[in-house]
C-alpha cells in the first residue's frame, strides 16, 4: 500500500510541475506576442507621418494656386466694357447682341488727379471720368468745372462721321459741349461731359451742379463716340448722354437726341420699354431685370427724387411717364 501511495504522490506532483511549467510558458508566449504588436503599431504610424511628410510637399491638384503669381485679367486685357447690339429706342424690332464694343482708349482708363486744376484750359486737357481729388463741394470754384461752351475743332474732330456723322442736318453752330462733375457710383469725383443743344445748355449745367451738390449718382459720363455713336451699345455700359444724330427708324423724323434736346441718365438701370401685342422690347437687353421698377434699387430714377425734380422745374418731361413705351432714362425738352 504505501508503494502505491508514493506512486501516486510522485505522479500528483508531476502533474503539478507540468502544469506550472506550461502556465509559465504560456505568460513568456503573450508576453513576446504584445511587444511584437506594439512594435509593430509603432512602425505603421512612423510610415503614416512619414507619409503624411512627403505629401504634404507635394503638390495638390485641387488645390488653388497663389494669386500673388497669376496675372490678374483686369490688368492684362484691361476693363471689360458691357455692350450689346440690339435695335434703337424706337424701333419695333425684337432686340439682339452682337460683338463686344469699348470705348476709344482716351475714356477706356480712369485717371485719378490729386492736384486739382483750377481753370479750364487744365481742365479741358483731361479726358473725360477722371477722378478728381476734391473732398467738399464748397473746395471748387463751380464756374470752372461746370461749363458750356461752342464745339472745337478738337471736339469736333471727336465726333465727326460718329454721332455728327455726314448727313447730319444740325448746324454745328447749334450745338454746345459741356463740361461738369458728377459724384460716381464708387463715391468720388468725376469729370463729365456731354453735347446738347445750345437752347438747353444753361439748364443742364445747372441741373448737373445741382446734382453733384446732392451727391447724385451718375456712373459715367462721356461722349457716345466712345462708342462709335452705339446707342444700344452706350446704355449697355450705363454711359449718360444725349446728342446723337439719327432718324427715327422706320421713320421720317429726327429722334429728339439728333437734335441734343434730350439725355438719357443711367440707362443701364432705367431701361427703355416697348410694350407690344405679341412681345415687350426691352432696351438695353442687359437692363431687362431693371424694368421691373418695383424692386427697391438706389439707381432708379424716381417720381419726385432730387434729378426728377431738377429736370421737371426746368420745364423738361420724364419718359418714365409713357404708357405704352416707358422711357425710364429718358428727359426731354421741347423748345418753340
Amino acid at each position: 500500500m504505501r508503494g502505491i501511495r508514493r506512486k501516486l504522490i510522485v505522479i500528483c506532483l508531476c502533474i503539478i510541475l507540468f502544469a506550472v511549467f506550461s502556465l509559465l510558458r504560456y505568460r513568456k508566449s503573450s508576453k513576446d506576442n504584445d511587444t511584437k504588436g506594439k512594435q509593430t503599431q509603432s512602425n505603421q504610424v512612423t510610415k503614416t507621418e512619414d507619409s503624411a511628410s512627403d505629401e504634404s510637399t507635394m503638390p495638390d491638384k485641387h488645390s488653388v494656386p497663389d494669386e500673388s503669381t497669376t496675372p490678374d485679367e483686369n490688368t492684362t486685357s484691361g476693363k471689360n466694357t458691357n455692350s450689346a447690339s440690339a435695335n434703337n429706342k424706337e424701333s419695333s424690332e425684337s432686340p439682339t447682341t452682337s460683338t463686344d464694343k469699348k470705348p476709344t482708349s482716351d475714356t477706356e482708363v480712369t485717371n485719378v488727379l490729386n492736384e486739382v486744376p483750377d481753370t479750364r484750359e487744365a481742365l479741358n486737357q483731361l479726358p473725360a471720368e477722371t477722378i478728381l481729388n476734391i473732398s467738399k463741394v464748397e473746395d471748387i470754384a463751380m464756374d470752372t468745372y461746370f461749363y458750356y461752351e461752342e464745339i472745337s475743332e478738337n471736339v469736333f474732330n471727336k465726333i465727326k462721321g460718329k454721332s455728327y456723322g455726314e448727313d447730319c442736318t444740325v448746324p454745328r453752330k447749334d450745338l454746345r459741349y459741356i463740361r461738369v462733375l458728377h459724384y460716381g457710383f464708387d463715391e468720388k469725383t468725376h469729370i463729365g461731359e456731354l453735347i446738347v443743344n445750345k437752347a438747353i445748355a444753361k439748364d443742364i449745367v445747372e441741373i448737373f451742379k445741382e446734382l453733384y451738390e446732392a451727391k447724385y449718382p451718375i456712373e459715367k459720363m462721356v461722349l457716345i463716340d466712345a462708342y462709335d455713336a452705339d446707342d444700344n451699345t452706350s446704355m449697355a455700359d450705363n454711359n449718360t448722354s444725349s446728342f446723337n444724330f439719327r432718324p427715327v427708324p422706320g421713320g421720317s423724323h429726327l429722334s429728339k437726341h439728333a437734335l441734343g434736346l434730350a439725355i438719357d441718365i443711367n440707362p443701364l438701370y432705367n431701361p427703355y420699354v416697348q410694350y407690344m401685342k405679341d412681345k415687350t422690347v426691352i432696351l438695353p437687353v442687359e437692363g431687362s431685370k431693371y424694368a421691373d421698377r418695383s424692386l427697391d434699387n438706389p439707381y432708379y430714377i424716381r417720381e419726385n427724387d432730387v434729378l426728377f425734380k431738377a429736370f421737371t422745374k426746368r420745364g423738361f418731361s420724364w419718359g418714365g411717364f409713357w404708357k405704352t413705351e416707358p422711357d425710364y432714362q429718358h428727359f426731354v425738352k421741347k423748345i418753340d
